[in-house]
């Protein structure tokens, strides 16, 4: 089924960013898995994006322009790494909480989740950070 997905972002500052795009979903085992292609530098590259979503767990998965393999999970700290034209730089997430609401049998066919982490990234001069991430996910009516 197509979607839209909102994905809003906000920084330990209250900056806040929002994407859209439209997705494919489809029912896995235990959740759901959602492929799209976006533009994350505004420079017309596209980047495959793939999310495993469940009731305990988001994965999110680029690989273009960009790569990186994110999990958020209750209490999980993941240590990953994040592919850039200027290098590869290691990134430690920690989740601090993780809600998922799944209303795809009520009228108002959408999921949401809701996560905040601290994302620390390597040997960058940045300190870690906290932020947090909302995720709407709704089923498009013409599907």
């Amino acid at each position: 089924m197509q979607v839209k997905i909102i994905i809003e972002g906000t920084d330990q500052d209250g900056i806040k960013s929002i994407s859209e795009n439209f997705a494919i979903m489809s029912e896995e085992k235990n959740g759901y898995r959602l492929a799209y292609s976006e533009d994350l530098s505004g420079e017309g590259i596209l980047t495959e994006t793939t999310m495993f979503i469940s009731e305990s767990e988001l994965r999110i998965i680029r690989r273009g322009e960009l790569e990186s393999d994110f999990i958020y999970s209750d209490a999980l700290t993941h240590n990953t790494s994040y592919k850039t034209a200027f290098g590869i730089i290691p990134i430690t997430l920690i989740t601090n909480s993780f809600e998922y609401l799944d209303m795809l049998t009520d009228n108002d066919s959408h999921l949401k989740i809701n996560t905040s982490y601290t994302i620390d990234m390597g040997d960058s001069l940045m300190p870690p950070a906290v932020m947090d991430m909302k995720i709407i996910i709704k089923v498009l009516a013409d599907c």
